[in-house]
């Protein structure tokens, strides 16, 4: 894709949109359109007319109501493919989702719902798409005590704090933020690994696994001072992103 066309990012603001963001700058893109929560309808109208490749990120994980769900998810995924059908932008659309979306809760549904609509936008307007279904993201810039335990637990090891561990056993897939930012860069060109077994779904990769109780031992190492070494790759993406959660001084 050329340096020069116009990327509408949803969710800019974000975890994943901040990352994707520095990336794309870093590679010389430069017509980024972001949209976040303070822009307006009128902005999101304007931006899909003008953009060559869309790249939805915001979402909703934690709400004060479960409602929040699909006016965060799906509804929102509705509207902006709305403003690309009414601004007749075939533009490819990539949409960032979660595994939750094949669990039945409010959460999932909302995903899954979202994961719908944009496939049946590519068949109404003949326009590329991509659903990344993504495992539990971690990287520099994640909030913790959030939605992520790396996070959590990098930031606490990081200020001297205790991490929590209540089942040392539970399984986690990871996935790191650099990869999941070269997944899309990949789509930007159509490279993309998918799951076709059900739907077109689009993985991020590598997908890593860890226990808790692992997880937990390995971030108190590094803030005990220990460097991983430089042949066990997850360790050194959870170190990396150890840093990134120290104090300034």
């Amino acid at each position: 894709m050329e340096l020069s066309t116009p990327i509408l990012i949803t969710g800019s603001a974000g975890f994943v949109g901040r990352n994707l963001i520095e990336a794309l700058r870093q590679r010389g893109y430069t017509n980024l359109l972001c949209f976040d929560r303070s822009c307006t309808p009128d902005m999101l109208a304007d931006f899909c007319r003008r953009a060559g490749f869309v790249v939805h990120l915001a979402g909703i994980n934690r709400p004060k109501d479960p409602s929040e769900f699909y006016t965060g998810n799906s509804d929102l995924t509705d509207t902006l493919l709305a403003a690309l059908e009414t601004a007749g932008n075939p533009a490819p659309v990539l949409v960032t989702s979660s595994v939750q979306a094949e669990l039945d809760n409010d959460y999932g549904k909302s995903k899954r719902e979202a994961e719908q609509a944009v496939f049946a936008h590519g068949e109404r307007c003949g326009s590329p798409v991509y659903v990344f279904r993504m495992e539990g993201v971690f990287g520099k810039w994640c909030r913790p005590n959030y939605n992520s335990v790396v996070a959590t637990f990098c930031h606490n090891a990081a200020n001297g704090l205790p991490l929590s561990v209540r089942d040392p056993d539970f399984s986690l897939p990871l996935v790191y933020i650099d990869d999941v930012v070269q997944c899309i860069l990949d789509a930007f060109d159509g490279n993309v690994m998918c799951d076709r077994s059900r739907y077109p779904i689009c993985r991020i990769y590598p997908v890593y696994e860890i226990t808790l109780g692992q997880l937990a031992e390995t971030i108190q190492s590094f803030a005990a001072g220990r460097i991983p070494a430089a042949s066990n790759v997850l360790e050194q993406k959870l170190y990396s992103t150890y840093l990134s959660y120290l104090p300034a001084d």
